[in-house]
């Protein structure tokens, strides 16, 4: 059980820092991110049945698709609308959702698909636990990401100014630096991640269009926990959601699975509302 909340909870990590930034930095609450996490297997799926290419690999070209289009939607529909507020930034997020949605119904069907990799039975025992060989790949790849991820925001000039528009916009735009373009990078990252994310569960997990909903449930109780805007709290309760929701299966059983995550975000929110690593300026 150990292993498997760790496993899962890597993978959760991934998928809520991209949600985290966007909300906590570009102050964007994307109810289309589910749908851009399945997008991107999708299109790992269509790599590798049109060139063989493992979704390892097939993740770099999701996440630049994802990355492009991420940076489309800001600056073609979001940017222009922003002064409207965080109803009118909700609509059309959720407007986005329904057209990605209606193409992926519209291209591959409603079916939920697998990518069944020649390795994707393989396992390796630790202690007295056999551990799946494809999960442990997705826990490293996606431990490695969240680093790179970090290295970016800490260590280049684009990281420190997104940052610095996240701090203090107004004193941002008085050294010169464009906050908007800021705000799309920011928001076309997010997007990328959720692209890895996607090749990633298509490697591990069935996925279909069915799971745009839970994708946002989920991604919405890691930001809250870890802290909008906070990278490695972000990866924290990804890990903890892993945890909540492998040990509310094994004992209280699978229908608890999702209620018990959602118990833990209203704790949070009641006792520490700008999240368990977050500071409250992101808020």
């Amino acid at each position: 059980m150990l292993i498997n909340a760790i496993l899962l909870g890597g993978l959760y990590a991934l998928m809520g820092i991209g949600f985290s930034l966007q909300w906590g930095i570009s102050g964007i609450i994307n109810l289309s991110y589910g749908a851009m996490v399945i997008l991107g297997s999708y299109i790992s799926l269509e790599i590798f049945n049109l060139l063989h290419i493992d979704p390892f690999i097939s993740m770099i070209m999701s996440g630049a698709i994802l990355f492009v289009i991420g940076a489309m939607i800001y600056r073609g529909l979001l940017q222009p609308f922003l002064k409207g507020g965080i109803v009118f930034t909700l609509i059309l997020t959720f407007a986005v959702r329904l057209i990605v949605e209606n193409i992926i119904l519209k291209v591959w069907s409603a079916d939920y698909r697998t990518i069944r990799l020649a390795y994707a039975g393989s396992n390796f025992q630790l202690g007295d636990a056999y551990v799946p060989l494809t999960k442990f790949l997705t826990f490293i790849t996606a431990g490695i990401l969240i680093y790179l991820t970090y290295l970016f925001m800490m260590n280049t000039k684009i990281g420190k100014g997104i940052q610095a528009v996240a701090l203090d916009k107004e004193g941002a735009q008085a050294v010169g630096m464009d906050v908007e373009k800021m705000y799309m990078i920011n928001f076309a990252l997010g997007t990328a991640l959720a692209g890895l994310t996607g090749s990633l569960w298509a490697s591990i997990y069935a996925f279909s269009p069915h799971l745009l909903g839970p994708i946002v449930g989920k991604v919405f109780i890691i930001a809250i926990l870890g802290g909008l805007g906070n990278i490695w709290g972000a990866a924290a309760g990804g890990l903890l959601l892993g945890f909540a929701e492998v040990a509310g299966a094994s004992f209280l059983g699978s229908q608890w699975q999702e209620a018990i995550g959602m118990v833990i975000m209203v704790g949070v929110l009641l006792f520490r509302p700008h999240g368990l690593m977050g500071k409250k300026f992101f808020g």
